[in-house]
């Protein structure tokens, strides 16, 4: 007799952290029976057939349906694409499936297909071309799946010549023909066309530590990172946001995230397909068309969806495509992560929409899934909730030699471990400093557990910058700028943004006896940094960095200065060219950033408006006129 295959749907309500823990009370292989991602589409299969499991839609029209599948569609399909995929090579160890395409309708089973057979890589189609070859030659890349002309000319415009870039590359499938007989390429429809769909022509594997994705974050050049992510990360975060968010086959979740990401694979990917949930895909950009924003709650109101969000630039954009009128009464809560939710932006969501809106957290390393507000009980503004079942978040104190535990409420550096914390980057020297011998993520957030262990950010001690979502590794733009003539070295840090959360600033020092050319080095920014959300939206030259005791650059100090250069610009926006302001950057007692800004020379009103437009942002700040 077979194993018998259960789906991630919760196995108990959680609504504390006792609920959590009365889950791990019990065996793991008892609740947790897939060994591989084929397992959790075998269940659904088996459990919920009949019922979807994708929808994509080709346009934000909710009628232009691209393909909708029930799981047992779902299931025949990815069978069929780990067998095309197997026969051109693919296999655990051996090669890795790249796809630089947006989610078209063929895009979901074929990224699961690709896992099944072996490892897949979804590439981030908005990196220029050389940022896509360093990518594909770092993992080695063997297939590369692509659209073809007439459904995206940027994807397809970057790749080509890519055979010629990449050695390791062997074959180019293309979505919707035009190969045109090019060496190396092949249609999709032809490559799967003999492909069955009833069986694998092959034994998956059946560790659960085996890696089958690839997922870029941070820099793309010179030495990528890369993060693998095994069979067993995505089977237990799927898991754990099933039980804690409380996804289950009566879900129906938009699914607005790039597929480049760990927000649409995940969080609202494999996390509602493994439960028997229904996803449905706004369009091929996800919310990056601005009609997929403006038609949103026509799409939730046509599926009725019971799930909703994004990350919270995205938030603050659906709160003001909200039309009154709309029947939402299906949407049981919104789920917003991937950045800092400035509490302003939350609060109007919750306040235009009536829609409760829960945090979540969570990594590329860690699968997405770190911690989560109970969906089927109350969020806590602020908190981005419990632990995922079967994993431990612990606080420890910054700069300690050893790991010293934080009491309850004493805010430390974040870490966490468990089956779903990845076994580390391709290249292993960027694991040093972010993952130990025993197995603790290091996040490089900062905050504190409650007395009932809900997690609080306050603050981040890495250096990435998150643009909306967006990681940005500070190298990759201090990397071009050092190249200009005349700077001597640069550092880019987050300044914060009413709508992005952050976006990066750049401050650089001239060499000795030069100047810099300030107009021309954004020109040679705009022109040579890969990623447009990473070119800097403010540029400034200073004297010398500050730095720490041994010499490494000390950031935190210019964050500081980054907020001093935000509060600068919207008091030059709203107070006028004669108002003065001094802005005092410092910590309060729970380590969270405070503003405190004296103005003079402004009107009570510019004064109030100047109040206004800093409220949305994350830290906290006081206004103060001076007569």
């Amino acid at each position: 007799m077979g194993r018998v295959l259960k789906t991630t749907r919760p196995v108990a309500a959680v609504r504390t952290i006792e609920d959590v823990a009365a889950i791990e009370s019990r065996p793991y292989d008892e609740l947790v029976t897939a060994h591989n991602l084929y397992d959790l589409l075998l269940a659904t299969a088996q459990q919920v057939g009949g019922q979807k499991a994708v929808t994509v839609l080709r346009t934000p029209d909710p009628a232009d349906i691209g393909i909708s599948q029930t799981h047992a569609g779902l299931l025949r399909e990815v069978t069929r694409a780990a067998n095309m995929f197997r026969g051109l090579g693919l296999r655990p160890g051996r090669g890795v499936a790249a796809f630089l395409s947006p989610t078209l309708p063929e895009v979901p089973a074929l990224l699961l297909g690709a896992q099944v057979a072996g490892v897949a890589s979804s590439l981030n189609y908005l990196l220029s071309r050389d940022a896509i070859h360093d990518l594909l030659n770092a993992e080695g890349a063997t297939v590369l799946v692509i659209p073809a002309r007439h459904l995206d000319e940027t994807c397809w415009s970057k790749a080509q010549g890519v055979l010629e870039h990449v050695p390791s590359l062997e074959t180019v499938i293309v979505i919707g023909g035009e190969a045109q007989e090019r060496q190396g390429h092949l249609r999709l429809d032809e490559a799967m066309a003999s492909c069955r769909d009833d069986a694998l022509d092959f034994q998956p594997v059946a560790d659960r530590g085996a890696v089958c994705a690839l997922f870029h974050t941070g820099g793309t050049t010179g030495r990528p990172k890369l993060v693998q992510l095994t069979h067993g990360n995505q089977i237990h975060a799927a898991f754990g946001f099933a039980q804690v968010f409380g996804y289950d086959e009566r879900d129906t979740v938009i699914n607005g995230f790039p597929f480049f990401h760990v927000g649409g694979t995940m969080t609202v990917g494999l996390s509602v397909i493994a439960a028997g949930g229904h996803i449905v895909v706004p369009s091929p950009y996800g919310l990056r068309l601005p009609a997929a924003v403006d038609r949103y709650w026509e799409i939730v109101e046509h599926f009725r969806a019971t799930v909703v969000g994004g990350v919270p630039t995205s938030i603050g954009a659906l709160t003001n495509s909200w039309r009154d009128g709309r029947d939402v009464s299906s949407v049981r809560m919104a789920a917003t992560g991937g950045a800092v939710l400035p509490k302003a932006v939350g609060s109007r969501f919750e306040a235009v929409t009536g829609i409760p809106l829960f945090e979540t957290y969570g990594m590329t390393e860690t699968a997405a899934a770190i911690a989560f507000n109970p969906g089927r009980g109350t969020p806590l503004a602020g908190s981005v909730g419990f632990r995922a079942p079967f994993s431990q978040t612990r606080i420890v104190r910054i700069g300690a030699t050893e790991a010293d535990i934080c009491a309850p409420e004493e805010t430390g550096l974040v870490q966490v471990r468990g089956p779903q914390v990845f076994p580390g980057y391709v290249d292993p020297a960027h694991d040093i400093g972010t993952l130990s011998a025993d197995g603790w993520l290091t996040t490089g957030d900062v905050g504190y557990l409650t007395a009932d262990e809900r997690l609080v950010l306050t603050g981040r001690e890495k250096d990435l910058i998150i643009r909306g979502g967006h990681n940005i590794d500070p190298a990759a733009i201090e990397d071009v700028a050092n190249q200009f003539p005349g700077v001597q070295v640069s550092a880019a840090v987050g300044m914060p943004d009413q709508y992005a959360g952050e976006v990066p600033a750049l401050f650089v020092v001239p060499a000795q006896g030069a100047g810099i050319d300030l107009d021309g080095l954004k020109t040679y920014l705009e022109a040579n940094v890969h990623e447009p959300p990473a070119r800097p939206r403010s540029v400034l030259s200073i004297d010398a960095l500050p730095v720490t005791a041994v010499g490494k650059i000390f950031k935190p100090a210019l964050r500081d200065l980054a907020i001093e250069e935000k509060v600068r610009i919207e008091v030059s926006s709203h107070c006028g060219p004669h108002a003065v302001a001094k802005a005092t950057v410092s910590m309060d007692d729970r380590k969270r950033t405070l503003v405190e800004i004296d103005v003079s020379g402004a009107t009570p009103e510019a004064t109030a408006a100047l109040e206004a437009a800093l409220r949305p942002l994350p830290q906290t700040y006081i206004v103060r006129r001076q007569a």
